[in-house]
């Protein structure tokens, strides 16, 4: 994919969740990998009003390469994951309702669905908490991912990362989901988590059986 196509790939993914209720107002940011370094979306900007020439690329070090726009505050915590992760392509930061009251519990989100194991392999971690856009914050994500595709933020929200920005999303929407699980089974004590050895099956099962091959 081109840069072009890149940054109105951004804007409809992040439109599209804005109508899910994923991200609100000018809140989360999005940006994709690209033979530059990154694309992401400009600080402050409603994602109903822009366009392609609105999205900056950046190196992985920060230096703007192209664009006017102020890029996102959060653009070392995307950085931060491009520069460890290699097999990333694009990085979705939300402050979903139920996976940023998870994130303010500062614990893990349990596996309670066999369809987490699936997709995340496991809980879904939480980093140490670090003020908004610091360095502290990105490697204190990064270093909470590990190897992973979600994280929650310390009293912030949420990022899932992918081979994609489909990708990203999708695990986005699923970790708020999961999140609404969590909180629905603690009204009634909460829930049984699955084991280790139940995790591992599924994951390893679904890997081999599930989708189009």
């Amino acid at each position: 994919m081109d840069e072009q196509a890149a940054k109105l790939e951004i804007i409809r993914t992040a439109r599209e969740m804005l109508a899910k209720g994923l991200v609100q107002g000018t809140g989360g940011n999005f940006s994709v990998r690209c033979a530059r370094g990154m694309i992401i979306t400009p600080s402050g900007m409603g994602y109903g009003a822009l366009t392609p020439d609105d999205l900056p690329v950046l190196s992985l070090d920060g230096r703007p390469l192209e664009g006017g726009r102020k890029p996102s505050v959060e653009r070392e915590l995307h950085a931060e994951i491009y520069r460890r992760r290699p097999d990333v392509k694009a990085v979705i930061h939300t402050h979903s309702v139920y996976a940023t009251a998870a994130a303010a519990l500062r614990e893990p989100l349990p596996v309670l669905t066999d369809n987490q194991a699936v997709l995340f392999g496991g809980e879904i971690p939480c980093a140490e908490y670090a003020p908004i856009g610091t360095r502290k914050l990105a490697e204190h994500a990064a270093l909470a991912l590990g190897s992973g595709s979600g994280v929650l933020l310390a009293n912030h929200g949420a990022l899932c990362a992918g081979s994609s920005l489909a990708e990203a999303a999708a695990k986005c929407e699923m970790l708020e989901i999961f999140a609404q699980i969590y909180f629905l089974t603690a009204l009634r004590g909460g829930g049984v988590k699955l084991k280790p050895e139940e995790i591992q099956i599924e994951a390893e099962d679904m890997s081999r059986r599930y989708g189009q091959r």
